[in-house]
């Protein structure tokens, strides 16, 4: 009798022990390659929203990666989550419409893509969990004091241009560079930014830069003649949600005029710019992603500090430097060891 005791206390033990570890697994193993579903950590499907502002190749290579994290984390759709995409066409009046409906309903996790979403986002719902990306500082834009002091309802992946980099990419490019012209959007509060920061990149250098404005698609391209009328040497053009979606308007005058054209996203290089340096938006995407894992996980977004995209690329077109008269000096790579020369683009 008392082995029989002695064999049920330790089977007890045994099974207590068993239960704690497990508990204490379901803890830890949301939220990375191969762990469970949602449905060990909540109850039913999570509901999730993406916000757009714009149709752009930034913009939907960001959903792009945002959708590889859930992947990644054996997240079905359907099965696991539900999630709603809005894209407000670039106006604003719908934004505020899409803010009102995502403020009527409850979601786990809001992915506002670009600023002018994030600001709105945040300032209609401050109690809702948003993640960003596709956002160029969010200081700037009023979402903290710093990446580390911000909003507790937020945080986010910052896709800031390189502007040194390609300020040092277009001088090797062309030596003696001097006067270059990049069109901005004035109602883009990213987009003044990034005129600022590529003026004082330059001004380093020694190159000017003339900025011209545009507020619609249809001012692009006049813009982009206004800036050949002031005799710029290049493009150094910023990235902003007006020019990602008309970016093919500058590329034209720049071939029309034999100016070449150096830019900070990857859709600016397969319209035929000379070149790159370009921050990665799959991987932005990816990385605001996770940033949604963990929260989804119980960690709140006040916890998680804001962060740069950790992808770059540098790419030089070749055929563009032969159509341009320029030379690419050999030893580039040695320069620039990330760089990619593409010898003839896939049209």
């Amino acid at each position: 009798m008392k082995s029989l005791y002695r064999g049920i206390i330790a089977l007890i033990l045994v099974s207590a022990i068993l239960l704690l570890s497990d508990l204490q697994n379901r803890g830890r193993t949301f939220g990375r390659k191969g762990s469970d579903s949602l449905k060990r950590i909540v109850s039913g499907k999570v509901k999730l929203a993406l916000v757009h502002y714009v149709d752009s190749p930034n913009s939907e290579d960001c959903e792009k990666g945002i959708r590889n994290a859930l992947t990644e984390n054996n997240l079905q759709e359907d099965e696991d989550y539900t999630i709603k995409v809005y894209n407000a066409q670039g106006d604003v009046s719908t934004l505020n419409s899409i803010s009102q409906s995502i403020g009527s309903e409850k979601w786990d996790l809001v992915f506002a893509i670009s600023t002018p979403s994030v600001q709105l986002l945040t300032k209609k719902l401050p109690e809702q969990k948003i993640i960003f990306t596709n956002v160029a500082d969010p200081v700037i834009a009023g979402l903290g004091k710093s990446f580390d002091d911000h909003l507790p309802n937020v945080t986010g992946v910052s896709t800031m241009s390189d502007f040194d980099g390609l300020i040092k990419l277009s001088a090797i490019l062309m030596p003696g560079l001097k006067l270059a012209g990049t069109v901005y959007t004035p109602s883009e509060i990213n987009s003044v930014a990034y005129k600022d920061y590529l003026v004082r990149a330059a001004k380093k250098a020694g190159i000017e830069v003339i900025a011209a404005p545009a507020n619609s698609a249809t001012e692009v391209m006049d813009a982009a003649n206004s800036l050949v009328s002031r005799n710029i040497e290049a493009f150094c053009q910023i990235s902003d949600n007006l020019v990602g979606s008309s970016g093919s308007s500058i590329i034209k005058v720049s071939n029309d005029n034999k100016i070449p054209c150096f830019g900070f996203v990857a859709s600016q290089f397969n319209l035929g710019a000379m070149a790159v340096c370009a921050r990665d938006y799959i991987q932005a995407g990816y990385e605001a992603g996770q940033m949604g894992i963990e929260v989804l996980a119980g960690k709140s977004p006040g916890q998680i500090p804001f962060r740069y995209v950790t992808m770059t690329h540098y790419r030089v077109n070749r055929e563009a430097a032969l159509f341009f008269g320029l030379t690419i000096p050999e030893n580039l790579s040695q320069i620039i060891p990330d760089v990619e020369i593409i010898d003839k683009l896939n049209k």
